[in-house]
């Protein structure tokens, strides 16, 4: 293991054991967005978002962009890392994209982590799920590393959903029966609710 390895494994400390971690390393693609739709500065958040699994009870938080403006490499593989799949541990790469929105909820919010309901989706979980009659859509943008269901705990998600519909910078989706918000970098659209049309403001809280 390289300083660098034991870095990561010591920051991410319950994410993971080393050797899986080693696996990861040098695996993990980063997905620089190279869409139409990258998000504009004054929208970003602070370069960092903390993350939380409750279904792993894993937590870690990842400074993402370097005081440049630039995106750190193996940063992006720890966020891939975060998001893999509950059900096979597979990882794939995030749009950087979905990074910055998420960034941005939970700057807005003054939030202590971000809860990870639904992140990446493996094609066999997808396949599952479809199979269960759970609603979900045969090509999910959570397959593709664009989506994540999220909560913020003391937020309500109608805060959470009109903050996300009103970045104008992908897609909100809002469950009543559900306690999470569904945000993503694909084309910006709504469902499940009526959204107002104002624009929100950039997030400028520090965390």
């Amino acid at each position: 293991m390289t300083p660098r390895d034991s870095r990561w494994a010591a920051r991410l400390g319950g994410f993971a054991c080393a050797g899986v971690l080693l696996c990861a390393l040098g695996l993990i693609p980063f997905n620089v967005s190279a869409s139409t739709n990258s998000i504009p500065k004054s929208l970003r958040g602070d370069g960092s978002v903390t993350l939380f699994r409750p279904d792993k009870q894993e937590r870690a938080t990842i400074q993402y962009r370097d005081l440049k403006g630039r995106y750190i490499p193996h940063a992006l593989e720890e966020i891939a890392y975060a998001f893999r799949c509950r059900m096979t541990d597979e990882t794939h790469p995030i749009d950087t994209d979905l990074i910055e929105i998420l960034d941005a909820i939970e700057d807005r919010f003054e939030a202590r982590e971000l809860k990870l309901v639904s992140p990446y989706r493996s094609p066999t979980r997808n396949l599952l799920m479809r199979r269960q009659g759970r609603g979900v859509a045969r090509d999910s943008l959570h397959m593709r590393g664009q989506a994540a269901d999220i909560e913020i705990t003391g937020i309500s998600k109608e805060s959470i959903r009109d903050f996300a519909a009103a970045l104008h910078q992908g897609g909100v989706g809002y469950y009543r029966r559900n306690p999470f918000v569904h945000v993503d970098s694909g084309s910006p659209r709504t469902w499940g609710f009526k959204p107002t049309l104002t624009r929100t403001r950039p997030a400028t809280s520090q965390k």
